[in-house]
């Protein structure tokens, strides 16, 4: 009876029975990931979910995106939680889907507790992260394209725990691997900040290796409109999606961008990362990026909507409203004595 329970769920959405699906989003308190919850509560309310989005509470009201979820639709509702035990409103209610957006490890009581209440929904959609590969030696060259989901992980990485106790728990698992997420009302800005700091300050940038590597940056709208798309889609089967938005651009051809939004040079220069390390550069020396294209092929999704080179611009005017950049190029300077 479980198992045909199970595939009912899996396959009928409630919304069959005239029943609005109800989602519950987990977020973490910030970072890198910190905006996915605001954003995906919006494209699930859009299409009809009723989302209950359970917040750590140690995230600062005062910011972004925390700061904007009073005006977030009246579908959603916003549950603080210490993320110690989940509340009881929770543990009593029946999800069609579940987001987490917070578990780390397996270690966390938390993140067991919500793995045990994974078995009762009919999808568990788990934002991992795409530094779990490990991929081949000879892949981080730059042609070696895109990561693969085949590829082996560093199994001492918590995330990658993680998806196995959740895999191995009979829990429908959709884990999403991402990577350089930015977006409207995020919280970390170290990506693209870091380019722009240095061309607004006339300083070079020093770009580890031929500056050709493809980087993914995904704007957190695009993240959020591959999580409703694998949420409202028959087609959608379990297993691993590496999660982006399709776009991938070179190191260097992010530089080029960046200085023509801000009307000012980008002085690249290249150099061998085997000398002096990678510096403050915020992605990795060598190749290191996904793309959606399993997801694409297995549901249909048709990619994103945001375009890296149209958002720099309102990006840029951010940045520029959060004070600009300016100081700390200390090991820039470092890195380009020994080129000079």
């Amino acid at each position: 009876m479980l198992f045909l329970g199970f595939l009912v769920g899996f396959l009928v959405a409630p919304s069959v029975f005239g029943l609005a699906p109800s989602s519950l989003i987990v977020q973490n308190k910030g970072g890198g990931h910190g905006e996915i919850g605001y954003h995906t509560a919006i494209a699930l309310s859009n299409i009809g979910h009723k989302v209950t989005l359970l917040q750590d509470s140690s995230c600062d009201n005062t910011k972004e995106p925390f700061a904007s979820y009073p005006s977030l639709p009246s579908s959603v509702t916003v549950v603080p939680c210490s993320m110690s035990t989940l509340p009881s409103s929770v543990t009593s209610s029946t999800y069609h889907t579940i987001i987490d957006n917070y578990s780390k490890s397996p270690d966390s009581p938390f993140s067991q507790a919500l793995c045990d209440l994974g078995k009762t929904c009919s999808k568990y959609l788990y934002i991992s992260s795409a530094g779990i590969y490990d991929p081949p030696p000879t892949h981080g060259t730059d042609d070696g394209g895109p990561l693969l989901e085949s590829f082996p992980v560093k199994e001492t990485k918590g995330q990658a725990q993680f998806e196995d106790l959740l895999s191995s728990s009979s829990v429908p698992l959709f884990a999403f691997r991402p990577q350089y997420i930015y977006g409207p009302k995020a919280n970390k800005f170290s990506y693209l900040d870091w380019y722009f700091s240095r061309i607004t300050s006339s300083k070079p940038l020093p770009i580890p290796g031929t500056g050709k590597q493809m980087v993914s940056l995904t704007n957190a709208v695009d993240v959020a409109d591959l999580l409703k798309s694998c949420t409202e889609s028959e087609n959608a089967i379990p297993g691993v999606y590496n999660c982006g938005s399709g776009k991938v651009y070179s190191y260097n051809e992010v530089a080029s961008m960046c200085g023509k939004v801000a009307n000012m040079d980008a002085h690249i220069v290249n150099y061998n990362a085997d000398v002096k390390g990678k510096g403050e550069f915020p992605f990795r020396p060598n190749n290191f990026h996904v793309v959606p294209t399993k997801a694409k092929e297995t549901w249909g999704w048709e990619g994103g909507n945001m375009d890296l080179e149209g958002d720099l611009k309102w990006y840029y005017d951010d940045f520029l409203k959060r004070g600009g950049g300016g100081g700390g190029f200390e090991k820039d300077e470092e890195i380009l004595a020994v080129e000079a």
